[in-house]
Parts: C-alpha cells; sequence; structure tokens
C-alpha cells in the first residue's frame, strides 16, 4: 500500500501480540527526511521519521500507539515524548551546496532534489556546503586547494570517495587511506547531534563488493572506515552513482538506493535542503495515480524484486 505519496510495505506477521508496528515507510532518498527509528528488512524502512522542509516538520509515526485493545506504557510514553518533541522543535540553519568532482555526481545531486553549484575561483560562504567527489579536473582541483582557510573557519565539508592525495591536497590535518574490499561494516548507533545522525551500518552495505578508499587514520572512524568525521569534514567513501540501478541488476540497484539515502543524509545533517512535492500532495487526491510517489521522493520505479517480502506471500 501507498499512502501520502511515500511507498510503504506491509510487514509479514502471525497474530499481532507484541507487534510494536505494522506498516514501514521506505526511507525516501529525496529530501530531509531523518530516521528516528530502523526497521524491515536491511533496516530500510522507518516507523518514526522526521521530515523537513523549510521551516517546518513533518512527524510519521508509523509506531502502533493507537488502537491497542489494552492500555500500553509504553505506546502511551512514546507518544507523550513525540508531541513534547514537536512542540519544542526549532527548525535548523539551513545551506546552499557546491559541488566539485566529476559530472555524474552534479547529475545525482539534481536527481536527490539538492540544488548544488558547481565550485568556482569565488570564496565560498559560511552558509554553504562543499561536497567533494572523485574525478576532478585540473582547475577544480586548484579551486579547491583554496578551501583550506575556508575549512579551517569552520566551513563544512562532505567528501564522496576521493582518493587520499586529493583530500590531503585541501585538509588542513593530514588523513590516510588503504584500498580494501567493503563489503559490510558496522558502528554504534549515534547521537542526534552527530553529522552521521540517521545513517545506519545497513545503509552502507554494499552488495557488490570492490575496493574502496578508506579512512585508516586521521579522523574518527566509524567501521571499517566507509564512514569517517575530522572536524567539520564527513568523509563517506562509498558512492551513490557508481552503482548500476538497472532493474537487471538487483544487487547494484539495492546499494545504490541505501547508499543514496545515506548520503543525502549527511547533507540534511550539514543542513543542505532539497524541495519535494510531499507538502503539495496532502492537499491533492491521487487521482487514481499510484506512481506519483516515484517522482520526487524515490529514484527509482519499483520492481517485484524491491519488495523484500515477497517470499512470505508465496
Amino acid at each position: 500500500m501507498r499512502w501520502c505519496g511515500l511507498e510503504v510495505t506491509r510487514l509479514w506477521r502471525c497474530g499481532n501480540w507484541g507487534n510494536v508496528a505494522s506498516v514501514l515507510i521506505q526511507k525516501p532518498p529525496c529530501g530531509d527526511f531523518l530516521p528516528v527509528l530502523d526497521g524491515g528488512y536491511a533496516l530500510q524502512y522507518s516507523p518514526l521519521l522526521e521530515f523537513r522542509e523549510g521551516r517546518g516538520l513533518v512527524l510519521f509515526c508509523q509506531m502502533d500507539v493507537t488502537a491497542r485493545t489494552e492500555n500500553e506504557p509504553a505506546a502511551e510514553a512514546l507518544l507523550n515524548n513525540i508531541i513534547r518533541f514537536v512542540n519544542i522543535w526549532r527548525p535548523p540553519s539551513r545551506c546552499t551546496a557546491v559541488y566539485a568532482g566529476e559530472p555524474a555526481g552534479m547529475s545525482w545531486l539534481a536527481s536527490s532534489a539538492v540544488q548544488a553549484v558547481p565550485l568556482t575561483s569565488e570564496p565560498l560562504a559560511a552558509d554553504q556546503v562543499l561536497i567533494v567527489g572523485p574525478g576532478m579536473d585540473e582547475p577544480t582541483w586548484a579551486r579547491l586547494k583554496a578551501t583550506t582557510v575556508w575549512i579551517k573557519a569552520g566551513g563544512r565539508v562532505l567528501v564522496l570517495g576521493a582518493e587520499q592525495e586529493d583530500v590531503n591536497s585541501f585538509l588542513p590535518a593530514p588523513i590516510t587511506m588503504q584500498s580494501a574490499e567493503h563489503i559490510a561494516t558496522s558502528f554504534a548507533p549515534l547521537t542526534p547531534d552527530s553529522p552521521l545522525a540517521g545513517v545506519a551500518p545497513a545503509d552502507v552495505h554494499n552488495r557488490d563488493p570492490r575496493k574502496l578508499p578508506l579512512l585508516a587514520g586521521g579522523a574518527t572512524i566509524l567501521g571499517d572506515g566507509v564512514l569517517a568525521i575530522q572536524g567539520n569534514v564527513v568523509f563517506c567513501q562509498i558512492i551513490p552513482w557508481h552503482f548500476d540501478a538497472s532493474p537487471e541488476k538487483f544487487n547494484q540497484r539495492r546499494t545504490f538506493e541505501r547508499t543514496s539515502f545515506a548520503v543525502r543524509r549527511l547533507l540534511g545533517n550539514f543542513g543542505v535542503a532539497g524541495r519535494t512535492p510531499l507538502l503539495e500532495r496532502f492537499g491533492q487526491p491521487a487521482s487514481g495515480s499510484t506512481n506519483r510517489y516515484i517522482d520526487g521522493l524515490y529514484l527509482n520505479p519499483p520492481t517485484e524484486w524491491d519488495d523484500p517480502y515477497r517470499f512470505f506471500r508465496w
């Protein structure tokens, strides 16, 4: 089933004893969505999801806090906490994105509702976030070297799969990397104020094993080094657009979807906004369309193999 333009899936269960969430929303890679809880197959769904746009907040609660046959103290406590949180929530500061890297990265940003501009010789502002990808040409690399002072002054940077030599040419402090195969990793849950908040180990699970430049030193490393933090610089060494999203490449397609959400979440933590059609759809009837959720929220139309619970129906 689908609700308010978001793709959801029904969890398989026998009975409802002890059930806490019946229908979970698949985490969208477009827009500023922050999962408070993860669940479902490969943790790609969320029963408690924040959506931020402009200066507003929508909190989607798919937890079964109502319609229970008996009083449930945990459900009542969760509902009270949600109401208090929404009441005191204040919008974060917003930033714009500047990109330096191969053209495919700019195309992916546009598809994920991120309006980025190329890095130029103009000085970066405090309300800008620099996104650094691989495949830079020489003029861009020269401009990137001039951003060191801006980074020292608090400028925020998201590094996506860049090599050690390229990164050390502009970072205030050097880092070290090692080329190693990355499949999966694990790390402890992150605090809400972390620049990596909302990203789970399953979001960087690589279903098409390959060697990546993983962080080895000079930063706070998570797991095997696919994620890391150095002050106001965040590293994510798995790149969404390097995976084939066609239906024939199911393993790469799933990796593309999950890593797309991870990178979009990291940008959201930096304050990079992205407009989606979700709010307008609250006031528009579906008019018989069952596919409008694809436009502006998800990057790929679903196929039968995208439903991880299909085998329960067999």
